[in-house]
């Protein structure tokens, strides 16, 4: 939703949260699915609102690409090649020996890092419903 309506990840606060029906239905239906884990209402309502955060955060990143391309008319790819050399530069200075090591192939595209991140949350929450679940009486 948020690549058809780049302006949407700006319009969404988890401090000030807009109290329309559609982003509150959103909650109520997380919240349930996250029901009978065995979780507090307070570990609920904060992964109901971390994995949108999640999502938020990679989306605000791709809006501000595509402002980006369509102020300048140069796209990522052209504009990562106007860098190359100062990259280079620094890489090489020696102040920064890991990220001389390497070789681009590990630096994910947006999609890949989202992926990446999702995962890992993920895992994470696992481990912290896995862990709810033994220590329960």
């Amino acid at each position: 939703m948020c690549r058809r309506h780049l302006w949407l990840p700006g319009a969404i606060s988890f401090i000030r949260p807009l109290l329309v029906p559609n982003v509150m239905a959103h909650t109520e239906w997380t919240l349930r699915a996250l029901d009978g884990l065995g979780l507090p209402m307070t570990t609920r309502i904060r992964e109901a609102l971390t994995l949108p955060a999640l999502v938020l955060t990679v989306a605000l990143s791709m809006a501000d690409e595509a402002e980006a391309e369509q102020e300048t008319g140069v796209t990522l790819d052209r504009w990562w090649l106007t860098q190359r050399k100062r990259a280079d530069e620094l890489r090489h200075s020696r102040r920064f020996p890991l990220l001389a090591a390497l070789t681009g192939e590990e630096v994910p595209d947006v999609d890949g890092l989202f992926e990446y991140s999702l995962a890992r949350h993920l895992d994470g929450f696992v481990a912290l419903v896995e862990d709810q679940t033994r220590t329960r009486p």
